[in-house]
């Protein structure tokens, strides 16, 4: 459930907005605006295991993230830390990069 007003998220048993005092509406049924962001890259990583534990870690986070193979690893279903030139590059939204690069400094150092 969502508020029409200021676009807050609810539990499906709440009905109505607590600022806004208005009835909540079905989050499908509104059309929400998309944010326009600026994706940032964070370093590259070699080895899709730490791309995947720092994935991992952007989730528990919830910073918004994509994930970029190199085409060969990508095209050839290949993985492991250890292939040559096996880089993978995560981006995240600019207004996140501070908190990325401290979680990515933690788990692949400098």
């Amino acid at each position: 459930m969502i508020c029409p007003k200021c676009h807050a998220e609810y539990f499906e048993k709440i009905k109505q907005c607590g600022d806004c005092i208005v009835d909540l509406v079905d989050a499908s049924s509104i059309d929400l605006p998309i944010p326009e962001m600026t994706w940032v890259p964070l370093k590259p990583i070699h080895g899709s295991i730490y791309a995947e534990m720092i994935i991992e870690i952007l989730n528990k986070e919830e910073i918004p993230h994509y994930a970029k193979n190199d085409w060969s690893s990508a095209a050839l279903s290949t993985g492991g830390t250890e292939l040559v030139n096996n880089i993978v590059r995560i981006f995240v939204p600019k207004n996140f990069q501070e908190k990325a690069d401290h979680l990515f400094k933690n788990i692949y150092g400098e």
